[in-house]
Formats: structure tokens, C-alpha cells, sequence
């Protein structure tokens, strides 16, 4: 019997969940009632002003920032708040981040993850229901030079792929700029002139009843720039993205982050934090007490084991142990929750997942068909010693 016959889990090989892995466990969001409720209803609010969220998340590694992100598009997309009036495009990323990195590459990593097919998309089926393509991408960019390139889009071919390279913000040869039909390239002049292009494919989104929204993770990268004209474009582009007129594109940022003031500081400037709010800085603490312990570990094992085939499995073997905790023992379950708790800065989801597989393992190991005192002892220091 393979380890997953071995403890009834459901639909799954071990204990671990990982939405990069199963995009299905996006719907997780153990324990931290308080937390989940919170951002969900700063999420509903944002949309009625600013219109989109305009969030930074933050805690230490560990903690669930990732699986909060994935839980967050989950809810947005199978529970879309009333004030969302179109659907939700979201787009993750992985910011990268080294000394010389400028607003140049944080915009081209936004663009790479949004795609050419998709803006392409939005203006073919614009065109399709305008009489007159030209204005109305003059009406959602405000700027000639963006709604000519915009046009070349549609094109495909190279003049298309050129003129992605152009809202990429690659510098262009005047005879590419001339054939495209504009007058510069994306960015001559700043940061600020990348954002109002971003912007406006958000309006361009709107337009096809979508609304963009970027989840971007691993902020602690923007620490890794040390060049201080490459920090103030950064920070530029975003006090511009944040700024209360964007309506159209949304960002939830995640950093790792001990406290508020140990992010990047550009993330944390007293004009970035205006422009987002306060109240849209979230810390995603440890589990505060040895109950928010076990009421995470109670409902992982509710979700990741199938219960009735493992209510089955207690009566017909007599192990004698509650499905409630399954596969523990209740003073293995105590036990690993006395653990965990004995250093609150170690609470965090991923050593408890991490606790209970190994565990497991060590019992599967041992062919032994629940996890007994003995094996929490054994593991669980090396988890939370």
C-alpha cells in the first residue's frame, strides 16, 4: 500500500499543498479566520475606491504570503465582489530584482506576464465592434504615440512584435519608430510614462469587461538594488501605479518582511503608503496561540484526508484514535501543537505542513498506520527546535 492509500488522503500524494504544483489548492486558507476576513473585505472595498485593490502583504518566511496571493485569486474569480464589475484578468509573478534593476525591469516583467496575445486580443475585439479604431485608442491612452502603436498590435507579424517591444519599453531605432508611426520610444520620458501605458491597457481591459490585476511576490527583491537612481525610478513607478486616478490597474504586492518598516524602503515611503492606505498593509503573522495551532492542523488534516474512508479505516482496524486529529493520536496531536507553539515565530504554515508530513512519512516508514507520540517527539524538534 502506497503512502497515499496509507493515510486516505484525497486526491493527493502527501500532506503537502502547493498551488504552484496544484492550481486547485488555491482554495486553502487554513486557520487565521481574522486575517482571511480582513483582506477579503479591504478586497470588496477597493473595488469601489480606488476601483481595483492596491494592497502590500508582508511576514516572514513561511508565513503564507504565496498561498495567500493563490487563495486571493481564487476568491476573486469564484466569488467576484458585486462593486468588481468586470472579471478579473490576474496575472502572477515573480519579481527579480538585482543592484542595477530600474523601473525598466519591473515594467518589461509586468509586460512579459501580461503577453502580447492578450493585448492583441483586446484590441481585435475593440475593433470588431468600433466604427473607428483610432479614436478610441486615442480616447483610452490619451497620448497619440500609445494608440498608434497600440493599432500596429493588431497587425501581427513583425510591426506587431515591433510594436510590443515598443509597450515592452525597449528602446526602438528611428526607423522602427518611423514605421511604427510614433515619435519616441516608451519611456524617454521617465518612469512615470511607462505607468500611463500600463494604465491604459488597463483601460483597454475594461473596455473588453475584464479588469487587470497583477499579484506579484518576492518584493524583499527590490533590497538587492544598489544603485540609488535605479531605487528612485523604482520608486517613482510605483507611487505612480498607487496613485488614487489609476482605476484600472490593480496590485497586491507580497515581501517578505519581519515588520512593516524591515520591507524595501521605496515599498514603504510616506508617499507610497498614502497612495495605498494604511489600512492595505497587511502583516501575515505566525499563529498566535497553541488553539489558532490546533484549529490550522484540524483543518488541513479535514481537507487533505478523505473522511470517510478514513472513519472506515479507524473502525475496521480499531486504532482507536478520533477522526478529528487522524492520522495523530490525540497526545501525538497535542503534543505536535506544544511543539509548534513553544516559539510563536515558528508557528507558520509551512513548518506545520512541513511537521505533519514528516511525520507520516516516519510512520508510513515504519509501517506503522497512525502517528504516535514517539514519531512527534522525534521530528518535531528538528522542525521547531
Amino acid at each position: 500500500m502506497d503512502f497515499k492509500e496509507w493515510f486516505c488522503l484525497n486526491g493527493r500524494e502527501s500532506f503537502t499543498i502547493d498551488p504552484k504544483v496544484n492550481p486547485d489548492d488555491a482554495r486553502f486558507y487554513f486557520g487565521r479566520k481574522e486575517i482571511k476576513d480582513r483582506i477579503k473585505a479591504q478586497l470588496r472595498r477597493s473595488f469601489v475606491e480606488p476601483g481595483v485593490p492596491k494592497m502590500v502583504i508582508y511576514g516572514s518566511f513561511g508565513s503564507g504570503k504565496t498561498q495567500t496571493l493563490f487563495h486571493l485569486e481564487h476568491y476573486l474569480q469564484n466569488e467576484r465582489p458585486e462593486a468588481c464589475r468586470q472579471t478579473p484578468r490576474i496575472l502572477h509573478l515573480d519579481l527579480e530584482m538585482h543592484s542595477k534593476s530600474d523601473h525598466k525591469g519591473w515594467h518589461l516583467q509586468l509586460m512579459e506576464t501580461l503577453g502580447k496575445s492578450t493585448v492583441s486580443t483586446w484590441i481585435e475585439r475593440l475593433f470588431s465592434r468600433t466604427q473607428n479604431l483610432d479614436t478610441e485608442l486615442r480616447s483610452i491612452f490619451g497620448n497619440v504615440n500609445m494608440a498608434e502603436a497600440a493599432k500596429n498590435l493588431r497587425a501581427g507579424g513583425d510591426i506587431g512584435l515591433l510594436a510590443w517591444r515598443w509597450f515592452c519599453g525597449y528602446e526602438l531605432k528611428p526607423n522602427e519608430l518611423e514605421r511604427l508611426n510614433v515619435t519616441r520610444s516608451l519611456g524617454d520620458l521617465g518612469s512615470g510614462d511607462m505607468v500611463n501605458a500600463l494604465v491604459g491597457i488597463g483601460r483597454l481591459a475594461e473596455r473588453n469587461e475584464e479588469k487587470l490585476i497583477f499579484l506579484m511576490d518576492e518584493a524583499e527583491q527590490f533590497k538587492n538594488v544598489k544603485t540609488g537612481d535605479a531605487t528612485e525610478s523604482l520608486h517613482t513607478y510605483l507611487r505612480k501605479l498607487a496613485e488614487p486616478s489609476n482605476s484600472s490597474v490593480g496590485f497586491i504586492i507580497a515581501s517578505y518582511a519581519l515588520t512593516l518598516d524591515d520591507m524595501a524602503e521605496l515599498l514603504v515611503r510616506a508617499d507610497v503608503r498614502t497612495r495605498i492606505g494604511e489600512n492595505n498593509f497587511i502583516e501575515i503573522p505566525p499563529l498566535p496561540s497553541i488553539r489558532d495551532v490546533e484549529i490550522f492542523l484540524k483543518e488541513l488534516l479535514k481537507e487533505l484526508v478523505e473522511q470517510n474512508k478514513a472513519e472506515g479505516k479507524i473502525q475496521n482496524e480499531s486504532l482507536g484514535v478520533s477522526l478529528e486529529t487522524y492520522p495523530f493520536t490525540a497526545e501525538a496531536f497535542d503534543m505536535l501543537c506544544e511543539f509548534a507553539s513553544q516559539d510563536h515565530t515558528k508557528a507558520l504554515p509551512r513548518n506545520l505542513i512541513k511537521a505533519v508530513n514528516e511525520c507520516a512519512i516516519s510512520a508510513w516508514d515504519e509501517r506503522k498506520p497512525i502517528i504516535e507520540p514517539n514519531i512527534v517527539n522525534e521530528i518535531a524538534p528538528l522542525i521547531f527546535g
